[in-house]
């Protein structure tokens, strides 16, 4: 690079609704550092379609939320700043293969680049590539949280692959009497459990596929490691992206957390695998997904690791139209299940259900409620500076909800002293100075 390249990094976007209408201080103020960077890239939690195109069904299964977002969320996001996006996550097929295609296509007609699905894994997997003044870009996008059915296939000579996301998957490792529990556990809930050299795999009666993967290790206690196949075809596209260009950005998206710890930390094989992509040549490595909604931050070999820099856009409460299969989720009363029920009686009724025994609290219980917008200074020798940006949402009447903007002075010191705080165990030391949070480098 002939100069340092800045890197914009935003968390999740969850969005339905424009938002370029606004003119508040706080969020213009906002948008102005997403567009003051060279490259800006957030992740899209959400899929672009009409309900009715091509083999657009909404899926058995979803990421909790059946996604969709209208077609001017591309041109949004463009005017937000945005040049590329990633896509792997757990409600890449909340609308099968045809919301997979026209998210890509809808975005690809706005000028973003975008990766992390793709008609097959091979697509899929491979990195995409931004043209950038100051330098070359890539993406790679990968998800270890998803239906077993949504990661794409493999093109083999006499079989065509299957669409879908770049999956990282990963099993636990376990002691010994951890795993004779669980072989107990499976015979009691008529499952199947078969060893197979050091593993063992357990699944439903007659659902083969749907495994979970349990390995003894030496070790006490429970942990988690990384699906090999996997680290290595994405690794391989790491050191491909690496050789051609400038700039490696690699994304992860993982709903998987620490057990010992909580939401707020991520679970081993992601810090383990974060650090194998940047020892591979990424540059930056950002995960999301966790919804806690912040995690630590790690710098390794000078290269930063955002394990959840914090969602960006959540606006899950205003999706316009939701499948049966929503109505009927388990613990939601009569009075939505039912074809007279709209959207808004069942998000009602689904914010009024119990708290989860695990995690504590669920998703968003942490101390401190905000995100940030991560923007890095890289050159030829590594991360130069790093300065977070603190944001907060806007939260209710619902018709407002789920807007970014940038945090005020109080609430912007707490953002960023407890980002700080979620970072020491990595050895990481951020400051606050002057409304924003910068990483002693």
């Amino acid at each position: 690079m002939a100069a340092d390249l800045t890197i914009a990094v935003a968390g999740d976007c969850i969005i339905n609704r424009r938002i370029s209408v606004y003119s508040e201080e706080r969020f213009r103020s906002l948008v102005q550092v997403i567009r003051e960077a060279d490259v800006a890239y957030a992740h899209l939690e959400t899929l672009i379609h009409d309900y009715d195109g091509p083999e657009t069904y909404p899926a058995a299964e979803s990421g909790w939320t059946w996604m969709r977002s209208p077609p001017f969320v591309a041109a949004e996001l463009k005017w937000l700043g945005f040049h590329m996006v990633s896509l792997a996550c757990n409600h890449s097929l909340d609308y099968s293969y045809g919301a997979l295609y026209s998210t890509r296509t809808a975005l690809r007609e706005a000028g973003l680049v975008c990766a992390g699905t793709g008609r097959n894994l091979g697509e899929a997997r491979e990195p995409a590539y931004l043209e950038a003044e100051k330098g070359r870009v890539a993406l790679i996008s990968m998800s270890s949280t998803f239906p077993s059915w949504a990661r794409a296939g493999e093109t083999r000579p006499d079989v065509r692959g299957r669409p879908g996301l770049n999956p990282l998957r990963f099993h636990h490792t376990v002691d010994g009497d951890t795993l004779e529990s669980m072989k107990q556990l499976a015979v009691k809930l008529g499952w199947w459990a078969r060893n197979v050299g050091r593993e063992w795999l357990f699944h439903p009666a007659g659902l083969h596929h749907a495994i979970t993967k349990v390995v003894e290790g030496s070790e006490p206690g429970i942990s988690t490691a990384v699906n090999e196949e996997d680290a290595e075809g994405n690794l391989r596209a790491i050191r491909d992206a690496r050789r051609r260009a400038d700039c490696v950005l690699v994304h992860l998206h993982s709903h998987e957390w620490h057990p010992d710890i909580g939401l707020s930390a991520p679970a081993k094989f992601i810090t383990d695998f974060a650090r194998r992509c940047i020892e591979a040549g990424a540059d930056i490595f950002v995960g999301g997904g966790s919804h806690a909604p912040l995690r630590g931050i790690e710098l390794h070999k000078g290269r930063p690791i955002l394990y959840d820099p914090g969602d960006f856009v959540v606006m899950t409460d205003t999706v316009t139209r939701l499948p049966s299969d929503f109505y009927l989720s388990p613990g939601l009363g009569g009075e939505v299940r039912n074809n007279k029920a709209t959207p808004a009686d069942a998000f009602e009724a689904r914010r009024a259900l119990p708290a989860p025994l695990n995690p504590p609290g669920g998703y968003h219980s942490a101390r401190v409620q905000g995100a940030v917008v991560a923007v890095c200074s890289l050159g030829d020798g590594g991360c130069s500076r790093l300065e977070l940006y603190p944001v907060m949402m806007t939260r209710r009447p619902v018709s407002q909800s789920g807007r970014p903007v940038l945090a005020d002075a109080k609430v912007g010191r707490e953002i960023v002293e407890y980002l700080a705080e979620l970072s020491a165990p990595f050895g990481t030391k951020i400051e606050y100075r002057e409304g924003v949070g910068v990483v002693e480098l």
